[in-house]
């Protein structure tokens, strides 16, 4: 994240993030002055946001991951129909890709490999479960994500592109 937004809150940063995204008309004057006069926000903080605005025309950022929000942005290619991301993913991003997808398709899980699928739960809680390779319909106990079983961008005993591939092209199972 911008060290200029560090104290400020989701709310503000989501406003932000609309702003820089949806009001392709305005002129950066008019930008810099909703986000200092309706957003309190700093001269300085309002300058760095516009400063950020060319990357929002080009680039279609998957909620929340933004330059807003960090460094490491994740974006959707729509020509290829799928997420770009500069560097490898974090535990963060591809528990929030994950939910994102579920939330797309309510009632289904979402296929992980040959082994695992992640699903949400009846409060919209992400959670993780084997999967029978012979009987997906099969429900095994559910855990929560590993924050340990995650290295490097992938997933223990998967190469990043495995990881990566339940994102890309998902696999929705009931």
């Amino acid at each position: 994240m911008h060290p200029l937004f560090m104290n400020l809150k989701k709310q503000i940063l989501d406003i932000i993030e609309d702003q820089l995204t949806n009001n392709e008309e305005a002129p950066d004057a008019e930008i810099r002055n909703i986000l200092v006069d309706e957003l309190d926000l700093t001269i300085e903080q309002a300058d760095a946001a516009i400063a950020m605005r060319p990357r929002f025309r080009c680039e279609i950022f998957i909620t929340g991951q933004s330059p807003l929000y960090q460094t490491n942005t994740v974006t959707f290619d729509p020509h290829q129909k799928k997420l770009v991301a500069a560097e490898p993913l974090s535990f963060d991003q591809i528990l929030e890709i994950y939910t994102m997808l579920l939330k797309s398709r309510p009632g289904y899980r979402l296929k992980l490999g040959a082994h695992w699928a992640a699903g949400l739960n009846s409060e919209g809680e992400l959670y993780c479960t084997h999967l029978n390779p012979c009987d997906k319909n099969i429900m095994f106990e559910v855990y929560d994500f590993d924050r340990d079983a995650f290295v490097d961008g992938r997933w223990q005993y998967e190469t990043e592109k495995q990881t990566r591939a339940a994102i890309e092209n998902p696999v929705f199972i009931r």
